[in-house]
Parts: C-alpha cells; structure tokens; sequence
C-alpha cells in the first residue's frame, strides 16, 4: 500500500492480507481526509490532535494522518501478526514515538478519559462491532469537546437509533461507507 499525500506521499506500507485485514483503499483514504480538510477544517487542529484508531490494522489511515501533521495517536490492533507489521510500518516511518501502539483487543482496552480529538472505527465488517465500539467510546468518556468519530463501515450499516441523531455526514464509496460523528 502507498501513502497518497502528504510527507510521506508515495512512502509504502505493508500489510497482511488474509481473511482477517481489509485495509482502507486509496480512494477512501483521499476522500476520507479531504473531508476533515475541506469540511471539518483539519489544517487548523491536526497539529495538536490525538487520534484513536481502533482496530487499527496496518496503520494505514493514522499513516495518512501523521502524513498531514496529525499530532498523535493511540492505535490498537489485536492480531499478533497485524500488530507485527503495524510495528515494522511506524518503526520503517520514525512514527514510532509519536504513537502508542496497543496489542489487545479493542472491548478490552481501558482508554483515557477525554484524551480524543477524532476516533477512527474501522471494525471487521463480518462482524457486528460498530455499534458496540461507539457505546464503548462513549461509556468510557473518552471525546474531547468536539471530537469527531468516524466510522468505515459496509454500504447501509444499521446503526443503533441512538446514535442516528449525532450523524454529522455520511458518504458511500461503492460498498463502503463512512459516517462522521459529533456526540457534543
């Protein structure tokens, strides 16, 4: 995989790819941080943003983060394979101090209250985890004001009826899509 913009444009990444990793395409990743720039004005808080990664996979869309001057982030990846190369990618980029780097399992996880600026849930799709992650987000407390929480998900997800009315936009890209949250 190729990093698409930013410091690191055309830096490669590794991945896994098996049954259990289904990384971020190009297209989602360039659309999905045009619209933190263009609509949730990411030039003017990415420097000092913490981003949570959950089910973070290769790293790939914090990658494209630190790319554009994301300040830090938590990533968690339970797979001890995965969590391998997610390692090999931050170490291989000089990523690595800048970001916490957990091997568990995402519900078992205790997470730092209040500590996210943006929350990225990209859970396996062929299990129902969405809407169990975000109750975890939100039971934990873990949203600074005006966090965002965004959510790949497959094209029509269901989310809980609760969490419908704090959907900020939505946007599908062939059978994916990718839902922003505000809580606040």
């Amino acid at each position: 995989m190729q990093i698409t913009s930013g410091s690191f444009k055309y830096r490669k990444i590794d991945a896994l790819y098996n049954s259990k990793l289904r990384p971020t395409s190009n297209k989602i990743r360039q659309a999905l941080f045009n619209i933190l720039i263009n609509r949730y004005d990411w030039n003017n808080w990415c420097h000092k943003a913490h981003l949570l990664d959950a089910f973070s996979g290769s790293g790939i869309i914090t990658i494209e983060g630190f790319s554009r001057k994301l300040f830090s982030a938590t990533l968690i990846e339970e797979d001890p394979n995965i969590f391998k190369i997610l390692e090999e990618n931050f170490t291989k980029l000089e990523l690595i101090k800048k970001a916490q780097l957990i091997n568990e399992n995402f519900f078992d996880v205790i997470l730092q209250k209040k500590a996210y600026d943006i929350v990225y849930l990209d859970p396996p799709y062929r299990f129902d985890f969405v809407n169990k992650a975000i109750e975890k987000i939100l039971s934990d407390d873990v949203l600074k004001k005006d966090a965002l929480l965004i959510c790949e998900t497959e094209k029509n997800y269901l989310y809980d009826k609760n969490f419908k009315k704090y959907i900020l936009s939505s946007k599908n890209y062939g059978k994916t899509s990718i839902t922003f949250f505000n809580f606040f």
